[in-house]
């Protein structure tokens, strides 16, 4: 005859099978929840793609937003529907991206500023680039000139710095803004030529450069697709461009590095992000996208007269490479400047 232990054993309690019964269906959840992720994935795009601008119409990042859209539609087999969200230096559009769905149908076109200098600057941002964010490529990079008033005796970098070492504290240059990226080029070159200069921001390239014509100010760290007119019409004075090369719609300007300071290179760029837990199949399917985007010219044939310079394709994880190497250039500039936008 069995005892009671074995009677319990042998026989199953209704909680026990309850149990198995919602262990199961669990499981299946779990299952078709997966399943159903999975099928999302493989189906991306099935629906409009945002790419959130974080300046107004009209501007520079706005532009090659919408000249980036049509073919990235084309690519993706979905309409590409730019979104405007301008105001506090990028950070407005920047941190509606990064709260958006990280489900690859939510992009950001940011700049350096949003993703190295905000964060450098601002305690209390509302975003994290590395929190918040997974790069997919670099779109464009946009050389700064150094441009002088043509009553200005020096008419080449190195006489410029010749001039600002005999003449200590004498030479104002303008910018757009503390902290802008133009600002904090012209910085990281006095530093590197071992010279003292006067920075006098205003607010906007408009009015810096009115001071340079007016002869307000001897120098003005400018976009050299903002100073080609001016220099076009021989209202400035070129110095010296701090990309890597010359560049093919203004020839005759040499860089920096080529000026005496070898490695000296200091850019704005553009930069398509998606927030940070995007699935690894969205990000590659969006990275092959804009890769066949960056190889076919459309860009450079639309772009490189403007002397912004469009980057060829790109592989897996050189655009975080990039954002690491952007970083470690002007972290410890911003550092020792002890500059807070807050």
């Amino acid at each position: 005859m069995p005892s009671r232990t074995d009677d319990k054993t042998d026989k199953p309690s209704g909680g026990n099978v309850f149990g198995k019964k919602f262990c199961g269906a669990l499981a299946c959840a779990v299952a078709l929840t997966f399943a159903f992720a999975g099928a999302a994935v493989a189906q991306y795009p099935d629906r409009p793609i945002k790419l959130i601008v974080p300046y107004p119409p009209g501007a520079t990042n706005d532009l090659l937003a919408r000249v980036l859209a049509e073919p990235l539609a084309k690519e993706l087999g979905q309409p590409v529907i730019v979104d405007n969200k301008g105001g506090a230096a990028t950070a407005i559009g920047a941190t509606a991206a990064a709260n958006a769905a990280p489900d690859g149908y939510t992009l950001l076109l940011g700049t350096g500023t949003t993703y190295t200098l905000n964060p450098l600057l601002k305690k209390g941002l509302t975003y994290d680039t590395d929190r918040d964010f997974r790069m997919i490529s670099i779109i464009a990079e946009v050389p700064v000139v150094f441009i002088v008033n043509p009553q200005f005796p020096a008419k080449t970098l190195a006489q410029f710095v010749d001039y600002a070492k005999a003449n200590p504290g004498k030479i104002n240059y303008s910018s757009p803004g503390l902290g802008s990226s133009l600002h904090l080029a012209a910085e990281l070159f006095a530093q590197r030529a071992g010279i003292k200069m006067m920075h006098v921001p205003y607010p906007g390239s408009a009015g810096a450069m009115r001071a340079l014509l007016s002869n307000e100010v001897q120098m003005f760290s400018e976009v050299i697709s903002g100073a080609l007119p001016q220099i076009s019409q021989h209202t400035v004075v070129p110095l010296a461009i701090t990309s890597a090369k010359r560049l093919a719609v203004a020839p005759g300007i040499p860089t920096v590095a080529e000026s005496g300071y070898p490695g000296f290179e200091a850019l704005g760029w553009y930069g398509l992000t998606v927030p940070k837990a995007t699935p690894a199949a969205v990000v590659s399917r969006l990275e092959a996208a804009i890769n066949k985007i960056l190889a076919s010219g459309v860009l450079q044939a639309r772009f490189e007269s403007l002397a912004i310079v469009i980057p060829g394709p790109q592989e897996a994880g050189s655009a975080e490479k990039y954002l690491a190497k952007d970083r470690a250039l002007w972290e410890p500039l911003v550092r020792s400047l002890n500059i807070s936008l807050d």
